[in-house]
C-alpha cells in the first residue's frame, strides 16, 4: 500500500479540507482498509480492498448527500484510523486493546471534528496526510518523527493559506 499511502496522504495535506468529500472518502477508504486487514484477516487481499472501496464510496456520498451526518462520521473515522495506526506503533503495549484505543480514538475525532470542524478538518487532515506518506516511504525513528512533523506543518500552513485565500475573494466578490 506504499504507493497508495504516499499518494493519498499527499492529497489529504494538499486539499484536505478544500474538497471535503474527498477527505471523507480517503479516510474511509484507509479506515476500512485497516479494520479489514487487522481484524477481519481476509484473504485474499483483494477482499480488503474492496472493503475500504466501499467505506471509502460510502463515506464520499454521505459527505455528499448529509454533511452533518458526514463530518460526525468522518470525525470518528479519522480518529479510529489515526488510533489504529498509532497503536501498530505502540505494538505489544496495548496487544488486546486495540479496539479500546480505535474506540477512544474514533471519539475523540468525532467530537474535535463536530466542535471546531473547519480547523479540526485542517489539523486531522494534515496529520493523516504526514502519517500516511511518512509509513508510505516506511520511514522509521528519528527520520520518521522529522519528516512526520515538516509534512504536518507544510499542510496546516498550506491548507490555512487556501482557506484565508478563499475568504479573502469572496469577501472581494461580495463587497
Amino acid at each position: 500500500m506504499s504507493i497508495v499511502d504516499i499518494a493519498g496522504g499527499a492529497l489529504l495535506l494538499a486539499l484536505g479540507r478544500k474538497i471535503f468529500w474527498l477527505f471523507i472518502a480517503l479516510i474511509g477508504f484507509f479506515a476500512g482498509f485497516d479494520i479489514a486487514t487487522h481484524y477481519l484477516n481476509n484473504k485474499p487481499a483483494w477482499v480488503a480492498l474492496v472493503i475500504a472501496l466501499g467505506v471509502g464510496l460510502l463515506g464520499a456520498l454521505l459527505a455528499y448527500f448529509f454533511e452533518k451526518l458526514a463530518i460526525a462520521s468522518a470525525g470518528f473515522l479519522v480518529g479510529v484510523l489515526l488510533a489504529s495506526r498509532l497503536a501498530t506503533f505502540l505494538g505489544t503495549q496495548v496487544k488486546g486493546w486495540e479496539w479500546l484505543v480505535m474506540l477512544a480514538g474514533g471519539i475523540i475525532g468525532l467530537i474535535l471534528m463536530l466542535a471546531i470542524f473547519e480547523w479540526a478538518l485542517i489539523l486531522l487532515s494534515s496529520f493523516t496526510g504526514a502519517l500516511l506518506v511518512v509509513q508510505g516511504l516506511n520511514l522509521a525513528g528519528l527520520v520518521a518523527l522529522i519528516t512526520g512533523v515538516v509534512l504536518f506543518i507544510i499542510g496546516v500552513i498550506f491548507q490555512a493559506g487556501f482557506n484565508r485565500s478563499s475568504r479573502s475573494r469572496r469577501r472581494t466578490a461580495n463587497g
